[in-house]
């Protein structure tokens, strides 16, 4: 079975990239980043409204026995929601690891909005790649990503930040797959031009032939198409 071939550590088969990871230029810039710390505010919100509201209905309830069991099945789902705070980054793990376990892969700048921009990437849903390749193309939406212009066509290093495989991981796939721009990552200008060197020409180009699918790729359930 493709679970069984594949290696402990998919991503030693991949092509990685090598560069410093400036740690004030990700909390500045890294949009991911972001995401998460919504994440966690949204849940640490929840959590105390879940929390007042199970106190409220234990007060209301002239702390009755249902008033009871009600603030305590509010305490545990607060408790979740609040441990989420602390568990989402560790999950996660840091921007340097997640930067250097990740596949590089292409991408460019598909569309331009008036308050930003969308990512056409080339990337692989396969995770043991012994097993042969399944290219696919992959979006993201973003505000803005410094050091490159902001035009239709520009190239922009990425990284493939992957999850959410299936439950048995049978398939030898990736559901989910996202570009990360190394521009996030590090203002070094130098670094961008090199991996964007290091990238084959041929992935460029088909991106490039693609460039009209981008709607196509945006419609689809989970930003992913998979290529012939």
């Amino acid at each position: 079975m493709a679970s069984d071939r594949a290696p402990r550590a998919p991503h030693e088969q991949y092509r990685l990239t090598d560069f410093p990871v400036d740690d004030a230029w990700v909390r500045k810039n890294n949009e991911s980043l972001a995401e998460v710390r919504r994440l966690q505010w949204s849940a640490g919100i929840l959590g105390v409204v879940v929390l007042a509201a199970g106190i409220g209905m234990l007060l209301y309830s002239d702390l009755a026995a249902w008033g009871w069991i009600i603030a305590a099945m509010a305490g545990v789902f607060a408790i979740g929601c609040l441990a989420m705070i602390g568990y989402i980054p560790r999950k996660m793990g840091s921007m340097a690891h997640t930067y250097a376990t990740s596949e590089l892969v292409p991408a460019i700048v598909a569309e331009v909005r008036p308050r930003g921009l969308t990512l056409l990437s080339l990337v692989d849903r396969a995770v043991d790649r012994s097993a042969g390749t399944l290219p696919a193309l992959a979006v993201r939406s973003c505000e803005k990503i410094p050091g490159h212009d902001v035009r239709v066509g520009e190239r922009v290093p990425c990284v493939a930040v992957v999850g959410n495989r299936s439950a048995r991981g049978g398939d030898n796939l990736y559901q989910f797959i996202s570009p990360m721009p190394v521009a996030w990552a590090t203002p070094d200008a130098a670094v961008l031009r090199r991996l964007v060197r290091e990238i084959p020409p041929g992935e460029w180009e088909t991106l490039r032939q693609n460039l009209d699918r981008v709607g196509e790729v945006s419609a689809s359930p989970t930003n992913l198409l998979p290529l012939d």
